[in-house]
């Protein structure tokens, strides 16, 4: 299973973003509910602007956050640059191999799965796109597929955006991207930027973007303005099975909540034999 979280938008010193939204104390919650959501997972995916002005302190405060938490659960975390991220910082601050000014992409197999980050960030730029060279990387990466196949991680999902304004920093090498990617296993494409859960196809491939931890942004609000809302934070999970995918949505902060079914009846459940425990919580009563 994969972890995926995005957007995190971290300042130095925890800094709070625009003066009003905790980034810090966003994650830090991100964090406490990860390790319960998410404690089977195999490894966790952050799909980019990890800081928001690139600042190394700020990427040191995500690994504090989240390195423990990987630890606990046992999973590592496989970290893709954003629109925000700046090469050089993010590359030193977070030990990631290779030259301060080259793409961050990378390439972990786990538990029988590929996952490909690829940096879908322009160095001086907001849109995205790919570097000279990153296509044909892509396509290397792609060979000899794993039993379960690839999961591809970028910043910017390449679909249509609904935001008037974040159509001017979408992503625009799909026709690269689509050749690349043709006829190989990938299963699924995970992105972030547009903080805001949402799905579709490219090239006949689903994408899976995960709501931001930081903020969400506000679609019924009048346009073209663009809101920002500092709520409905939340983090994804992506379950690759050899015949299908399953992507589950999990609000990223605490909240009210109540027990829909108490913690004695689970138990009690969970302890029955298949067939009893199909008749007790499944069949409607007459």
């Amino acid at each position: 299973m994969i972890a995926h979280l995005s957007d995190t938008h971290l300042l130095a010193g925890g800094a709070p973003l625009a003066g009003v939204v905790d980034t810090e104390g966003h994650l830090r919650a991100t964090a406490e509910r990860l390790a319960v959501a998410a404690a089977d997972a195999d490894v966790i995916v952050v799909s980019g602007d990890v800081a928001d002005l690139g600042e190394p302190e700020a990427y040191a405060l995500a690994r504090e956050i989240l390195e423990p938490v990987a630890a606990a659960i046992g999973a590592p975390i496989v970290w893709t640059a954003g629109n925000h991220d700046e090469r050089p910082a993010m590359r030193a601050s977070l030990g990631l191999p290779g030259a301060p000014l080259d793409p961050l992409d990378s390439v972990l197999e786990i538990a029988g799965l590929r996952i490909v980050a690829l940096d879908s960030s322009l160095p001086g730029w907001h849109h995205g796109g790919l570097d000279e060279g990153q296509a044909a990387w892509l396509a290397d990466a792609l060979a000899d597929p794993p039993p379960l196949g690839t999961v591809l991680v970028m910043h910017h999902p390449p679909l249509a955006y609904r935001g008037q304004l974040m159509r001017l920093l979408e992503f625009r090498d799909e026709a690269l991207l689509a050749e690349a990617i043709g006829g190989a296993d990938v299963r699924a494409i995970l992105s972030g930027h547009l903080h805001i859960n949402g799905s579709g196809t490219f090239a006949e491939i689903p994408v899976v973007l995960a709501g931001a931890t930081s903020y969400a942004d506000d679609l019924g609000g009048p346009p073209p303005a663009m809101h920002g809302i500092d709520a409905t934070q939340s983090f994804n999970l992506i379950e690759v099975y050899a015949d299908s995918i399953a992507h589950s949505v999990v609000p990223a902060l605490p909240h009210p909540t109540r027990e829909t079914i108490s913690l004695q009846l689970a138990e009690q459940v969970i302890a029955l034999d298949p067939e009893t425990r199909a008749d007790r919580f499944s069949r409607k009563p007459d």
